[in-house]
């Protein structure tokens, strides 16, 4: 196996773990969305509320992380191809543009997700508060 072949089995390895979280995000905001379906409407839902949120917007940045990921992946098959040295550093430019969009999108997208699950965790403990004292 050369060097070009383990980066790529790295880079998909790489794609599958985006491809977790993101549907780690999925399955947080549908396992809460069904928590509160029989619930009527109260301030004690707002922290669940913003979970589902950050949890959406966590999704929503890995979208955009995979999106820029492909997107790599394109400019660096075609710049393989290149021979021009002008072309090869116009797509070198663009391919490190793209990865740092993919990393500011996979902070986001973490952090999103980190909290969204303290602001669930604050919602447990209201719902216990509130079934213990009222």
């Amino acid at each position: 196996m050369n060097i070009r072949d383990q980066l790529n089995h790295i880079d998909n390895i790489g794609t599958r773990f985006h491809q977790f979280i993101i549907t780690v995000n999925g399955a947080l905001i549908a396992y809460s969305l069904k928590q509160i379906e029989d619930q009527v409407l109260s301030f004690s839902i707002i922290p669940l509320t913003i979970a589902i949120i950050l949890w959406s917007l966590g999704f929503y940045f890995g979208i955009k992380s995979i999106k820029r990921l492909i997107s790599m992946r394109i400019v660096d098959a075609f710049n393989s191809k290149q021979i021009n040295p002008e072309i090869k550093e116009i797509g070198n430019e663009k391919f490190k543009e793209l990865g740092d969009l993919a990393n500011k999108n996979d902070k986001r997208m973490f952090w999103f997700l980190y909290a969204g699950g303290i602001a669930y965790i604050v919602w447990q403990f209201i719902k216990m508060y509130l079934k213990t004292y009222y």
